[in-house]
């Protein structure tokens, strides 16, 4: 009798142990990002990380893998689509990885002011989330890099002809700064991924971009420039993508959550998208003020040689690179909204 009570308690003990073991159970999901974890972006993933916990009763978590260290923007996608990452924060460059037509949204001279991409935005919406669900990839949210403006290191760019001969930085993946570069011609682009282009600046292979002030800043790429332009030339745009067979997963309250949290991340007064916009006009501010910093305020001339160029690269990419009827929707969206 003492025998059976005793395998009765003990077969009780187990049960609550286990029982506790999963009460105790959480879901990490992995997410890559090139952002640094105290940079702006890195600063609200982890508030969004917070949120996502007190959500869900602290059964959903996050593992964040900062500062490009599950790889490039294109091995993040990768071994999302193998199962090895749950999400990943990329540029449109990693989101074209996905889907070519993710990228179009970078076409160059189209975009201009956050106006234009906040309409862009509304008009494509439907376009680019149908392009991720049919790769079984669900939109979080979208998410911005900054403002673009032309940085050069020893001489001063006011027209395209400046740059021939010269040797910008591209992303190794993207199509269209090569476009823009191959329409100037003589230009030497140097294509790099994110964490090899400090050291290339540095040695002499890059000496000019275009890039937002505040992804020089965290990148520490502003003090190697000398010479700007004052004039945005393109908006620099990503977006937060989860594997949506990791979010199916999750028991459905929780996957909700997930998204739900995701999307108040980007979009609430203190989240992503007005805290970037904030940071990167203040880094634009702190740049033009340093010391030996030339600043070039572009004529009506300059920029119309500018336009032409980035038309004609436009044009090049309707005809072989992006869906023209996309491409187009994205143009006449953003003229009629500067």
């Amino acid at each position: 009798m003492v025998r059976k009570v005793l395998i009765g308690v003990s077969a009780a003990a187990a049960l609550l142990a286990l029982s506790a073991g999963s009460a105790n159970a959480q879901t990490k999901l992995k997410v890559g990002t090139p952002a640094a974890p105290d940079s702006p972006w890195g600063q609200v993933f982890k508030t969004w990380k917070k949120a996502v916990e007190t959500k869900t009763n602290n059964a959903v978590s996050f593992d964040f893998f900062f500062n490009s260290t599950q790889g490039t923007e294109s091995t993040m996608i990768d071994k999302m689509k193998a199962g090895q990452l749950d999400g990943a924060a990329v540029t449109s460059v990693g989101l074209g990885k996905i889907d070519k037509r993710l990228l179009a949204i970078q076409v160059p001279g189209a975009i201009r002011s956050w106006k234009a991409v906040d309409a862009v935005r509304g008009a494509i919406q439907a376009d680019y989330d149908k392009f991720l669900t049919e790769k079984k990839f669900t939109p979080i949210a979208w998410a911005d890099v900054g403002q673009s403006h032309f940085l050069s290191k020893g001489f001063a760019v006011h027209v395209p002809d400046d740059v021939k001969g010269k040797s910008p930085w591209v992303y190794a993946e993207d199509p269209i700064l090569k476009t823009v570069y191959g329409k100037i011609g003589g230009v030497n682009p140097f294509p790099a991924e994110l964490m090899s282009v400090l050291p290339n600046i540095d040695n002499g292979k890059i000496n000019c971009m275009s890039v937002s002030a505040l992804a020089a800043e965290m990148l520490q790429w502003n003090s190697k420039f000398d010479n700007a332009v004052d004039q945005v030339n393109g908006i620099v745009v990503g977006g937060l993508v989860m594997s949506t067979d990791s979010l199916d997963k999750l028991p459905g309250d929780q996957k909700q959550a997930v998204i739900d949290t995701g999307k108040v991340m980007a979009e609430s007064s203190t989240g992503l998208k007005q805290r970037i916009r904030n940071e990167d006009a203040a880094a634009w501010t702190r740049f033009k003020s340093r010391t030996g910093v030339t600043i070039y305020k572009p004529t009506a001339d300059d920029v119309s040689k500018w336009d032409a160029i980035f038309k004609a690269s436009r044009d090049a990419l309707k005809a072989g690179t992006f869906d023209p009827a996309l491409v187009g929707k994205i143009e006449s969206t953003a003229a009629a909204n500067p």
